[in-house]
């Protein structure tokens, strides 16, 4: 005998900020939340992000992981923990003034993303440009074969992540088609003004983030305060 289905499944629906599209999405149920909690009890990178895409999979209608952006991603997660866990994240934040704890509750709904920009180009000569796009989490565990990486080389892996293509006047390389060593050696071909211009953007890659007035409990000091990033949310 076939058991009962035990809840109904609302449907809410949420807009991709880069990309303005609108999608219907259910609250995760248990046994996602189950890969979610063993994923972050691993605190391996890798295995929390694959369960974070696994998760938007499955809730969201007719989503192609594959192309959202990491603020995307980002994005869609705080709105389906929200709607699966509850519209309000409490958080302890660190006075600095006085380094006591303050309870925050940030209010999931409030939460937006830095910017909606998705692409540029960038006039490296007046042979060669490069075309630049915000990173996807794919991109990321492609580019990435290490998890002990210096600062210098993880802020590489970002680089070569963002270069969507290279153009000159009789062509345009697409970079997912060259291998990362290829792409790697271009960037390092660069001069110092030329790589300046591809960090400056790479530094602007768009976040979660969220905006509150604190006011310590203990010594009353006053600042406003920016979430940003989801490691800020949980």
């Amino acid at each position: 005998m076939a058991l009962p289905s035990l809840n109904a499944t609302p449907s809410y629906e949420l807009t991709v900020p880069s990309t303005g599209k609108k999608y219907k999405f259910r609250p995760f149920l248990v046994k996602e939340q189950k890969v979610l909690m063993l994923a972050y009890e691993s605190q391996d990178k890798k295995q929390i992000i694959n369960a974070m895409l696994s998760t938007i999979a499955s809730c969201v209608e007719d989503i192609d992981i594959k192309t959202l952006t990491t603020s995307d991603v980002d994005y869609i997660f705080v709105q389906l923990r929200a709607k699966s866990v509850g519209e309000k994240i409490e958080l302890s934040i660190p006075c600095d003034n006085c380094q006591t704890k303050n309870p925050l509750t940030v209010d999931a709904e409030k939460v937006n993303v830095s910017s909606t920009s998705r692409e540029k180009i960038v006039e490296l000569n007046k042979e060669i440009s490069v075309k630049l796009k915000y990173p996807t989490y794919f991109d990321f565990m492609t580019n990435t074969d290490s998890e002990n990486k210096s600062q210098t080389e993880t802020i590489m892996d970002v680089i070569i992540s963002c270069i969507d293509s290279i153009m000159t006047a009789e062509e345009n390389i697409s970079a997912k088609d060259e291998s990362r060593e290829e792409v790697l050696k271009f960037v390092e071909s660069m001069n110092s003004k030329q790589f300046e211009e591809i960090s400056d953007f790479v530094q602007n890659i768009p976040q979660v983030e969220y905006k509150a007035d604190f006011v310590c409990v203990n010594c009353g000091y006053e600042k406003e305060i920016r979430l940003q990033g989801l490691d800020d949310f949980f």
